[in-house]
């Protein structure tokens, strides 16, 4: 279980351009998740647990790909701008922890690190902006963060129940998990939409 401390964070006025970076960073992290969740789904289940694990990821992959096309579809239509290749990384060093965790063998690991650093610090993220997000300004924006607070509150709840019922557990967060959920801290930061997570 993971404890998501947020300030009140102040409403403030977003310009284009950085409301753009903004959805598509989500946008491509929307992405990254719905690959590797739809990467593990696809592993042979030869182990007892492998068929709940490998259905949970399926729906979640299926989730996050929606949530990122929802994400692409607010992107700003401007003369001159391609919208896809605002669909970026928010930080190189987020690309690189997203790629380990998407080649993690043991899926206990892997599924501890998502539902117990990933989920939890995107939820942040998109939690800090609705509380500062302009209802009039970016009213569209607002659609897909509620949206997707639901979502991935209901993956946590569910991910952190299979888990539970998995041999063995939830495996520890070791340093991986930290530099995972420093790097997402990192990303949105910037952006100030990056509060606080801790474990509880």
């Amino acid at each position: 279980m993971t404890e998501v401390a947020t300030a009140a964070p102040e409403p403030g006025w977003r310009g284009i351009g950085e409301l753009a970076r903004l959805v598509g960073a989500y946008c491509w992290v929307e992405e990254r998740v719905f690959e590797v969740t739809g990467a593990w789904a696809a592993r042979p289940a030869d182990d007892a647990p492998g068929p709940s694990l490998r259905v949970w990821c399926a729906a979640a992959s299926r989730r996050h790909g929606e949530l990122a096309q929802a994400w692409a579809d607010r992107l700003p239509v401007r003369a001159g701008v391609d919208p896809t290749a605002l669909v970026t990384a928010p930080d190189a060093t987020l690309a690189r922890a997203l790629d380990r965790l998407a080649v993690v063998p043991d899926d206990r690991a892997g599924l501890t690190m998502l539902v117990g650093t990933v989920l939890p610090r995107l939820a942040a993220a998109y939690g800090a902006h609705l509380g500062a997000a302009s209802p009039v300004c970016e009213a569209p924006v607002v659609e897909v963060l509620v949206r997707a607070g639901r979502a991935l509150a209901g993956e946590i709840e569910d991910g952190g129940r299979l888990l539970a019922r998995l041999p063995g557990g939830p495996v520890r967060a070791g340093q991986e998990a930290q530099e995972l959920g420093t790097a997402l801290e990192r990303s949105f930061g910037a952006a100030g939409v990056s509060p606080a997570v801790r474990p509880s």
